[in-house]
């Protein structure tokens, strides 16, 4: 990874090459969110990025949390043993059973109960006694920021377990070993001074020499003029609502009013923008969704002036030098969970489309989490809550760019002593070139293990145990005994061992198979996942029972897994329409996938393209059209994929008319 300052360096190498939690913390402005695309973009191992709120997760690019784990939102009390996984579909099971780094971005507003009840289910779906599964977690966030959302009534019952609201509390953290790594060059800022300045305000430390000069900036009945993008930030949602219908008032142009189309199931409390959004020439907003478009010409969070209305676009200007953006609805898509079968599948329960802009005068300092402004007035006189003051100041850019609407006293500046003792405590797990060192050698083992566990066989064989008798003693008990001694210098006879054994299982189950799979596809379709599995367990045990183990060489084996194999079951019952297009659908999500460094299954389901592959939408209307793509998807994707079916089109027509020629 280039152009990397020594501390980001060792993040960067820790994440690469060993499998320890690290916690990447820092001041604001230095650096956390632009690390974290840097390993979206470069890390080779299958990742998923998750943050604790819609906001957050568009920002970084991801999930929410509750989302992707499928949690509820309420206090979850600790169970040790339960198997929240257990209405996964597959195919989500599948997807965490592959993954290797998973990325929680704004970690400080993640209650710790919801980072025990992730742990829990990755231990689970990996089928091991590894904190998480054996899944690495980078951490990403600052402590002296917005803290987590907890209700008092919530919090009397996570006390019973948890000594703060914080995720270093959680039960998994009181055990599993993990690093900090602070950030410590701020790239936000670039005047020392302010950079002193918000240094003493995350500290709590603020000397009366720096309080005056951030007072410096109180200008009592400063009102910029309507060329100045000030943005205000304040503490409370009604501040800022009023605030902004007093701007949109004062402006003399024709109003225009734009309906937002729900569709469906859409809670309020989600809703990106207003349903009844109000504009005029002259307003000032502010982007609430990302540009999915190649152009990328707009972000979540970025300012700009309405310059022009035209039927139901409107034109905003984001700066004198850039050109005016043409801005038309957008859609969001609420995803909910139902019961098809045995099988919890997503669903699209709801759907929200409106002009992704909302007045931006002002905005709560809680929605401004991970936002930069070069102007704004910042009101903190009524800050009710740790970091509130210091996300708020931290958001600009320079010190001049900033007016006070009051004076900030040494009370709004509220801390948190919990927050403090951990920083503090924090340093005797500061990282260096020794325990990263002695980390890897950790991460070796562990993944010599991952070669010896034989857990997930034991689980996808569930329907076929009396197919295959001699498991529990010929492989199971024995990679038990093995994997309690470990060593790099047997790997190979082990793996010489089970080679053997693995050759004969999958021998005897294509023969035993057929008779006990029917005409049932859901059985099918287990027997393909064991035999796939087994399939590529033995491509590894081949390599190592000549080859010495090495982590490198386990990576790079794992990361070219097998998906299907020749004689599939579930192909067999079920040749599927335009069998040849879905191959080569399945073949661009695998390409598409590796390049994004993500699971294939979050680009596409199998099931999303074997659709396409049978309607064959020919236009992008169409595709959008099609239960798991939608318009952002179709937007991405969709001149790849209509290539693709045109393609396969022209193809057949070839076909066709060469077979005509011979009668």
């Amino acid at each position: 990874m280039s152009e990397l300052n020594p501390v980001m360096q060792l993040a960067y190498d820790y994440l690469e090459s060993t499998n320890t939690i690290v916690f990447l913390t820092g001041k604001a402005g230095t650096g956390k969110t632009t690390f974290l695309q840097k390993i979206r973009q470069e890390s080779k191992k299958k990742l998923a990025v998750v943050a604790p709120t819609g906001v957050a997760a568009i920002n970084a690019g991801g999930m929410t949390i509750h989302s992707f784990f499928q949690l509820p939102f309420g206090p979850i009390i600790p169970s040790g043993n339960g198997q929240p996984e257990m209405h996964y579909s597959e195919e989500k099971k599948d997807l965490l059973a592959n993954l290797e780094l998973l990325i929680i971005d704004e970690i400080s507003m993640v209650r710790p109960d919801v980072l025990d009840q992730i742990e829990l289910i990755l231990r689970n779906v990996k089928g091991t006694g590894q904190p998480f599964g054996g899944v690495q977690l980078l951490l990403i966030g600052d402590l002296s920021q917005l803290s987590p959302i907890i209700r008092e009534e919530e919090w009397v019952m996570l006390s019973r377990y948890y000594r703060t609201p914080y995720f270093f509390s959680s039960l998994v953290l009181q055990k599993a070993p993990y690093v900090r790594i602070e950030l410590d060059q701020v790239f936000r800022q670039k005047e020392q001074a302010f950079v002193d300045l918000l240094n003493e305000v995350r500290n709590q430390t603020i000397s009366a020499e720096s309080l005056a000069l951030l007072n410096a900036r109180y200008i009592p009945d400063f009102h910029p003029g309507a060329d100045d993008p000030y943005i205000t930030l304040t503490t409370h949602n009604h501040i800022a609502q009023q605030i902004n219908n007093e701007f949109i008032k004062a402006l003399q142009e024709q109003e225009h009013e734009f309906k937002a189309t729900i569709r469906g199931e859409f809670p309020k409390d989600a809703y990106p923008t207003e349903t009844d959004l109000k504009l005029k020439i002259g307003a000032q907003v502010m982007f609430v969704k990302n540009d999915s478009s190649a152009e990328k010409l707009f972000y979540n969070g970025k300012l700009g002036t309405v310059t022009r209305i035209e039927d139901n676009i409107v034109f905003v200007q984001c700066g004198r030098q850039d050109k005016e953006i043409t801005v038309e609805a957008l859609e969001w898509t609420n995803v909910k969970y139902r019961m098809e079968g045995e099988l919890i599948n997503e669903t699209n329960a709801g759907t929200f489309a409106q002009i992704p802009l909302k007045l931006a005068w002002a905005i709560t300092i809680h929605k401004s989490q991970g936002l930069s402004f070069d102007k704004a007035i910042i009101d903190v006189s009524e800050a009710f809550t740790h970091g509130q003051a210091y996300v708020a100041l931290s958001r600009c850019r320079t010190l001049s760019g900033m007016v006070l609407r009051s004076p900030v006293a040494a009370h709004n500046i509220i801390g948190d002593p919990a927050v403090v003792r951990f920083n503090e405590q924090a340093q005797t797990i500061k990282p260096d070139a020794k325990s990263l060192t002695r980390d890897r050698e950790l991460y070796q083992i562990f993944l010599l293990g991952e070669l010896f566990n034989f857990q997930p066989l034991k689980t996808k064989i569930e329907n076929f145990e009396s197919l295959l008798p001699e498991l529990q003693t010929d492989i199971l008990d024995v990679a038990n005994k093995f994997t309690k001694q470990l060593k790099t210098q047997r790997s190979n006879q082990a793996a010489a061992y089970f080679l053997e054994k693995l050759r004969t299982a999958i021998e005897d189950l294509h023969g035993r198979l057929p008779g006990r799979i029917g005409q049932s596809k859901e059985q099918a379709k287990k027997a393909d996942q064991l035999i796939v599995w087994l399939m590529n367990r033995i491509q590894l045990m081949e390599y190592f029972a000549g080859n010495p183990f090495t982590t490198a060489a386990y990576l790079t084996l794992t990361k070219n897994k097998l998906s299907t194999h020749d004689r599939s079951y579930l192909k067999a019952l079920n040749s599927l329409p335009n069998e040849k297009l879905f191959e080569k659908l399945m073949a661009w999500r695998k390409t598409t996938a590796e390049k994004a460094h993500m699971m294939p299954n979050m680009i596409f389901s199998d099931k999303t393209l074997s659709t396409i592959a049978e309607k064959l939408p020919s236009l992008l209307k169409a595709l959008s059209a099609v239960k798991g793509v939608g318009p952002q998807k179709a937007a991405q994707y969709g001149p790849e994929l209509i290539t693709l079916i045109r393609s396969y089109q022209q193809e057949l027509i070839g076909s066709q008319t060469e077979q005509g020629s011979l009668f």
